[in-house]
């Protein structure tokens, strides 16, 4: 209540500046117990400076002059030539003592090219402390998706980052999540992030992520309530290579038009059997996350596009199966060796003789057994022709697992029941 009769006594002060389209904005702004002043003319900051030092003396608050910051900007560039004061003292410059604001850096470049570059050795500096943790590969990834991910995401939300640097981040977070989950350096980063394959791993694309937070950025100034922020043409940019307000402006096309085409029928489905949620019905939190899913949409399309046109990685396309979704849950229960073995031969990563030729490690791509292409198909289900003996006792070692496994599931249902009798007796 304190802040705000100190807002209200010293915003008749000056007029706040005007942005671009046109709206001008608050000259004082409050949060909490912060306090934001911007005018036009750094006579209008003393008037509203000295109004705010007159009401805090009077209800005997104090400012921490050595904790705020100024800014004077002259012909598009800062100046120390106009000292500001509040209650006696000089408000250092944000040119000698930068300041660090919700996780931001400003300094006296009044650019964030100098945060981006050390965002990026931030990154850097974590997948490193992970490497050098000695846990085993599958915690490191763990810790990549919950530490590192999160801290990275809001780095880059409130930095102005171009697409570029985004996917350099990833490439190299790519390399070490091949090397913790023990697959080839050759590994398409497709199959680390793909939602719609055979084999789905509950990892996240920095990419992804960060086309949906700007999107989200985009939707939170357009679709607030204050009608200042609402019209004040805030741009929210990121680099020339993709832009967030015409991806949103595509997914909100693509929701319209769905709303036009309906509900399809798939198979023998009848009207009325499937419903989806409405673009021309939804509010306005409904609609900023059927964006934000669109968006992902858009990116799982363009990894699916991607994978078709690999020949031997993305040949898991043509396949008729049941897709998989491994889970933390999965990974935790699975040996390194078994998650490295369950990638590489979704992804035809397998030292095959096939690939072995390819790889330049081997003269031939034949098999030893039977003198056919050693692909990985002919390996796993096409040497039974020639080699009938090796077939079984492969086929026969699959059975025994099973056997066992059965086994020992009777035996624990079978001891439960005898306990669950004798105490009902």
């Amino acid at each position: 209540m304190g802040m705000n009769l100190l807002i209200t006594a010293a915003e008749k002060e000056a007029r706040g500046p005007r942005m671009e389209s046109g709206i001008r904005q608050h000259a004082i702004r409050g949060y909490m117990d912060d306090l934001t002043v911007t005018t036009s003319t750094h006579v209008e900051a003393r008037w509203v400076l000295t109004a705010l030092d007159h009401m805090a003396t009077w209800a005997r608050m104090k400012f921490k002059p050595k904790k705020s910051r100024s800014m004077v900007i002259r012909n598009g560039k800062l100046t120390n030539r106009f000292k500001l004061h509040v209650q006696e003292e000089v408000i250092p410059s944000i040119e000698e003592n930068p300041i660090k604001c919700l996780g931001r850096w400003y300094d006296n470049s009044l650019s964030d090219r100098n945060s981006i570059a050390s965002t990026e050795k931030q990154m850097e500096e974590w997948l490193r402390r992970i490497e050098k943790s000695g846990l085993p590969g599958k915690f490191k990834a763990w810790l990549y998706q919950h530490g590192l991910l999160p801290r990275l995401m809001w780095l880059l939300t409130v930095y102005e980052v171009p697409m570029t640097c985004v996917e350099g981040m990833e490439r190299k977070i790519n390399k070490y999540l091949r090397k913790w989950l023990g697959i080839p350096p050759s590994f398409t980063a497709v199959g680390l992030y793909i939602r719609s394959g055979q084999l789905q791993l509950p990892l996240s694309s920095v990419v992804e992520e960060f086309k949906v937070a700007k999107c989200r950025v985009v939707m939170t100034y357009r679709d607030s309530q204050d009608e200042q922020v609402r019209h004040a043409g805030i741009i929210t940019r990121s680099g020339r290579k993709w832009a967030a307000d015409s991806s949103v402006a595509q997914a909100e096309s693509m929701l319209r038009l769905r709303d036009v085409v309906g509900a399809p029928c798939t198979g023998r489905q009848g009207l009325g059997t499937s419903q989806f949620q409405q673009w021309r019905k939804a509010g306005k939190s409904d609609r900023r996350a059927m964006i934000q899913e669109e968006v992902r949409k858009l990116e799982e399309e363009r990894r699916r596009s991607r994978a078709v046109e690999l020949a031997s990685q993305g040949a898991w396309t043509r396949w008729d199966l049941p897709e998989r979704k491994v889970t933390w849950a999965d990974l935790w229960r699975l040996e390194p060796f078994r998650i490295s073995f369950l990638l590489r031969s979704v992804y035809d990563a397998l030292p095959t003789p096939t690939n072995l030729h390819r790889w330049g490690m081997r003269e031939d791509p034949l098999c030893r057994l039977c003198g056919e292409r050693g692909t990985m198909a002919h390996i796993l289900s096409g040497v039974k022709k020639h080699s009938p003996g090796r077939y079984r006792w492969r086929h026969d070692k699959v059975l025994m697992t099973l056997a066992n496994t059965l086994e020992q599931e009777r035996k624990k249902k079978r001891q439960t029941f005898r306990k669950t009798t004798s105490i009902q007796l």
